[in-house]
């Protein structure tokens, strides 16, 4: 039989990178679905007399996160229940591998990367529901960054075989893979420098990432018509500088 500790540092990083993308894809399109209705129906200008862009850009990013969150406790807690209940010798393994990953030393990590990895994809989502009056506009725009998201997911099951080879640890310090990757090569004790620095870099990008999106989300959600190109939307954002 496998080890619970074998399982604790091969599969249980892949489990958790799983559990970030399937929670990230759920929250932060249901976040640019959200601020898209929200604009088309035009409840969004009633709710800006009240409070500042700002104000709600933050509300949502908070308040979605944190339900996110839940959802995940939700899900655990449920699969626990399940097989806690469903007494058999399958159910006893899974039983305990999954008091194994509750129990790993890899939860804060989840957690810290959880939030981060949120705070950095939508801060750009809701960027690009403030732009788009239907989920069709869309579509065309958030497309590559589901794309990028799909690279570090379809490298997981070699980076925990080679966690800390070069070209792992390289792709490390691009931001947007920063939180699969990292969280990925977690249980292999990656070099202090590689978590310091990408841990640095990462935060430094959320803070421009929203600060860019409330910039966009501040002219973007009273716009009307089709979605500036990229050009465009550089000109307003300098002209509003």
């Amino acid at each position: 039989m496998v080890s619970p500790k074998w399982f604790d540092d091969v599969h249980a990083p892949i489990g958790f990178v799983y559990l970030i993308f399937v929670s990230l894809m759920q929250n932060v399109q249901y976040l640019l679905s959200n601020t898209i209705e929200e604009k088309s129906n035009r409840i969004i200008e009633v709710l800006l007399a009240s409070v500042t862009a700002g104000e709600l850009m933050m509300g949502k990013l908070l308040g979605i996160g944190m339900s996110g969150l839940t959802t995940i406790g939700a899900w655990l807690l449920s699969f626990y229940l399940f097989i806690s209940l469903y007494d058999s010798s399958q159910t006893e393994f899974i039983s305990q591998m999954l008091e194994v990953v509750l129990g790993s030393e890899l939860i804060p990590w989840f957690i810290f990367y959880y939030f981060t990895g949120y705070a950095l994809y939508s801060g750009v989502f809701l960027a690009i529901g403030s732009l788009c009056n239907t989920l069709k506009e869309a579509q065309a725009m958030m497309m590559p960054m589901i794309l990028i998201q799909i690279v570090p997911i379809a490298m997981m099951a070699f980076v925990v075989l080679d966690p800390n080879n070069s070209i792992v640890r390289a792709m490390s310090w691009f931001p947007l893979f920063t939180p699969y990757l990292m969280m990925n090569r977690a249980a292999a004790n990656p070099p202090l420098v590689d978590v310091i620095g990408t841990t640095i870099v990462l935060l430094a990008s959320i803070a421009l990432v929203l600060w860019l999106s409330g910039k966009v989300f501040k002219l973007g959600v009273p716009r009307t018509g089709q979605p500036p190109k990229i050009l465009e939307l550089w000109r307003l954002l300098r002209s509003k500088a």
